[in-house]
């Protein structure tokens, strides 16, 4: 089965080029694949204060992407962590990432925690999560809190909305009902990029 970010990026070519794409058409597939990632997310975030404001915050499980994660180690920090390996929607509260658990347990979940808080409880019992593993995020690492050596696993579930770059399976499809409302936004998204661009270029000229 086909990645469908290229399905989908193979029709908005075909709309913003106006039929077959040929290797000399300006909008390529791989510049594409970039909006329609982009334009997902835009789609994803959307869904989500749609149903917040019905009074249903639930994420949508076609939105939920997998990934198993090896845990490495900080040495400098003294810290377990691990590498997120795709992107994900920027949703409030760090939605965003769904859940983190271990593989063979992943209703087991790791508590997310702001890690700006931690000193204001340092030392006391509230820090301690009520023995519960957490985690907080640093840019691209996921960073592990309240675990012990002893109880780290080798391997964590990493659950992210929307998280489909990289490594994605090919067999994971985004959702049917969102393939051609996805396509008018690239297309739309696209040429209002292009027309920036000559509009940037024809001020340059004068």
């Amino acid at each position: 089965m086909r990645d469908t970010r290229y399905i989908v990026a193979e029709q908005a070519q075909r709309i913003l080029n106006g039929g077959t794409p040929t290797a000399d058409n300006e909008a390529t597939i791989e510049e594409l694949v970039l909006y329609v990632d982009q334009c997902f997310g835009k789609l994803i975030k959307q869904n989500y204060f749609e149903n917040k404001i019905e009074g249903d915050a639930v994420i949508n499980g076609s939105f939920i992407y997998s990934f198993v994660e090896d845990v490495k180690t900080d040495a400098v920090r003294d810290k377990y962590y691990v590498n997120l390996s795709s992107t994900y929607v920027n949703l409030p509260n760090n939605v965003g990432i769904f859940s983190v658990s271990p593989t063979k347990d992943e209703f087991n979940t790791y508590v997310p925690i702001n890690v700006q808080n931690i000193p204001l409880a340092y030392g006391l019992d509230v820090a301690q999560l009520e023995g519960r593993k957490g985690y907080y995020i640093e840019a691209t690492r996921l960073y592990l809190y309240n675990i012990k050596t002893t109880d780290c696993p080798e391997k964590l579930l990493v659950k992210l909305v929307g998280g489909i770059q990289d490594n994605l399976d090919p067999n994971v499809d985004m959702p049917l009902d969102m393939q051609a409302e996805l396509v008018n936004l690239v297309v739309q998204t696209y040429r209002e990029e292009v027309l920036n661009r000559k509009d940037i270029t024809n001020d340059n000229i004068k």
